[in-house]
């Protein structure tokens, strides 16, 4: 008789420590994960140690490397058929995740992403999301709305068939165009999800320049790959 899928769940994770315990308390609720990786990319505060407390493996970078670089270290030491990514910093909203495991377990979408509710305060302008969406009509012909959400659950077959994995922000929209380049199904989930939202000050917008170079960056070198 054929086995059940296991699932893997990684976080990325960098100076989480206030936000942390409550993700992974939420995480270690959920029926279907057979196993929970922290990976902690190069944090100057205690989110490794709260990790431990909860995660069958913390894995700690050396230095800061970027969510991408942080989120391929998980891979390599993940064991499951089916790779849940979230955030570090969703607390009680990461117990929703499960829905993003359902259409995947059915056998009804090869990738999944969770698409969250309008932001409760204004931060940007759009143009970071607008970049990211209107990249991936332009390369794949498809409408994703929640290109950037790092809640997304995915068959281990979509990674093997990656040529370029971005190690920074890009990373979201570098999975998605090239999942759907690949004939994947790939299926958003609107959830009431939430998690810290950036606001319109000097933090909140150099957050968002880097965000739009690192797309602008991905989309290139996805526009230059054969297809």
């Amino acid at each position: 008789m054929k086995s059940k899928p296991t699932v893997s769940v990684i976080i990325p994770a960098f100076n989480e420590e206030e936000r942390i315990q409550g993700t992974l308390r939420s995480v270690k609720r959920l029926d279907r994960v057979d196993e929970l990786i922290v990976v902690d990319d190069g944090s100057r505060d205690r989110t490794a140690a709260i990790a431990g407390r909860y995660a069958d493996q913390v894995v700690r970078l050396g230095k800061h490397r970027g969510k991408g670089a942080a989120l391929a270290e998980g891979i390599r030491h993940a064991r499951g058929d089916i790779l849940l990514f979230l955030d570090a910093d969703l607390e009680e909203h990461a117990k929703l995740s499960g829905s993003l495991l359902e259409p995947i377990l059915k056998g009804e979408a090869d990738m999944t992403i969770a698409r969250f509710p309008a932001p409760i305060r204004k931060g940007g302008f759009g143009l970071v999301k607008g970049l990211a969406r209107s990249g991936v009509r332009r390369l794949t012909g498809k409408t994703i709305h929640a290109t950037l959400s790092g809640q997304r659950a995915l068959r281990r077959e979509v990674i093997s068939r990656l040529s370029y994995f971005p190690i920074g922000f890009g990373i979201e929209l570098g999975l998605t165009v090239q999942a759907l380049r690949a004939g994947f199904r790939v299926q958003e989930v609107p959830l009431p999800m939430r998690h810290r939202e950036t606001g319109r000050d000097l933090r909140g917008f150099l957050h968002r320049g880097k965000q739009f170079v690192a797309i602008l960056r991905t989309l290139l070198r996805l526009w230059r790959q054969p297809v």
